[in-house]
């Protein structure tokens, strides 16, 4: 099994990011899945809904983003297990 110029690139920055393994998974799971996902969902229920009170769209929004955070955490440790058990096989193989 041969590696292409990016694959190999990736596995490179990948050892750098599998040490920081909760930093990853929280950063992945705030940044990259629970806030943007949420502010869609905000921003949608507000164009669907034209006359509706802040109150409850603030809540929305904080119900939106717990739901999504947890989601986005194990969404993040799933992929960061998934990624770290390939890493370490290419790795136990000599691939990388």
């Amino acid at each position: 099994m041969k590696l292409g110029h990016q694959q190999r690139q990736y596995y490179k920055e990948w050892e750098v990011k599998r040490k920081q393994r909760w930093k990853q998974i929280i950063k992945e799971g705030i940044f990259y899945w629970a806030l943007p996902f949420s502010l869609f969902l905000t921003l949608f229920e507000l164009n669907d809904h034209r006359f509706i009170m802040y109150e409850k769209i603030e809540l929305d929004f904080i119900l939106f983003f717990i739901t999504s955070l947890i989601l986005g955490v194990i969404n993040a440790f799933l992929e960061h297990r998934t990624t770290d058990k390939k890493y370490l096989e290419l790795k136990e193989k000599s691939i990388i």
